[in-house]
Formats: C-alpha cells, structure tokens, sequence
C-alpha cells in the first residue's frame, strides 16, 4: 500500500513539473486493454462494459477543479481521472504489470537503452522520470531507476 501511495504522490509531482518538457510526434498514444483505448483528456466511464472490475479505487478532492480526482485500480494498470461539469476524464495511465507493453515493445522491466532505442533521446528528465510529449500537454512517461523501467504510463498536463 506504501508503494502506490509513494507512486501516486511521484505521479502528482511529475504533473506539476512536466509543463516544459519536449514533444514525440511517433506512436500511438494510450493504453489500449483489448477493448478499449484509454487515452488522456478523454471522459471515463468506469462502468463501461470493457474494463474489469476495480481492484481498489481511491477519491480525493480535486486540487484544479470542483469535484473529486478519482484513482481507479485494475489488474497491472491504474487510471486517474479530475472532474469536469459533464464527467470524469482521464488525466494518466500509469501501467505496472511486467505483460503490458507500449506498441514498441517497451514495459516495465526494460531498460534506459531499450527505452531510447524505441523512443529516441528527445525526452525530459523530471527526477527518475523520463518524458516524451505527444503534444503541449499529453505525454508518455518511464520511471526508471538503476536503468530500468519500473512502471511507465501516459499523462496530462492539467490546469
């Protein structure tokens, strides 16, 4: 429990600081479970009938807009949504299952070289996290520590 709190909060800083960070223009961009594409700054709907049922879910008022910031657990994968007036919409995707993988191969348990290799260097360095913008706001990250990815996912700068 220590760990996702610990993560959580990393994943929380990382938003704050990343508003500067570079752009990659390649690759598609989100988690996509089998079913469905889970993309940042799109609505969410945890009831949709493609995605499994949560693990854990946590709730916390929402530091940028009225309402509640929701974390929702599933098997390797977790989704943090804020609110908007018509709903929750998705702001990361943060992936820490050893058998989900980017579309170039990349999960947790690769390494910096296999990172840059798929990705190239074009990335920012927040702490251990790395960062690849898709565009102003949206980006992949990679947390790596000893050269090795430990969990990865796709974020969105809010504000």
């Amino acid at each position: 429990m220590k760990k996702k709190i610990l993560a959580v909060l990393m994943l929380a800083a990382v938003l704050v600081v990343s508003g500067c960070s570079k752009k990659d223009s390649g690759g598609a961009f989100g988690y996509n479970n089998g079913e469905l594409m889970l993309t940042p700054g799109d609505k969410f709907n945890a009831e949709a009938g493609s995605l499994v049922e949560t693990t854990a879910y946590m709730e916390a008022a929402s530091c940028y807009f009225d309402g509640l910031d929701k974390v929702f657990t599933y098997e390797g994968y977790e989704v943090t949504t804020f609110p908007k007036e018509d709903g929750d919409y998705i702001q990361d995707i943060n992936i820490s299952s050893e058998t989900i993988k980017t579309d170039k191969g990349i999960g947790v348990g690769s390494s910096l070289t296999d990172v840059e290799n798929a990705y190239g260097k074009d990335y920012t360095v927040s702490g251990k996290m790395y960062e690849y913008y898709q565009d102003d706001t949206k980006y992949m990250y990679f947390f790596i520590l000893n050269d090795v990815v430990q969990y990865y996912g796709y974020g969105m700068d809010v504000k």
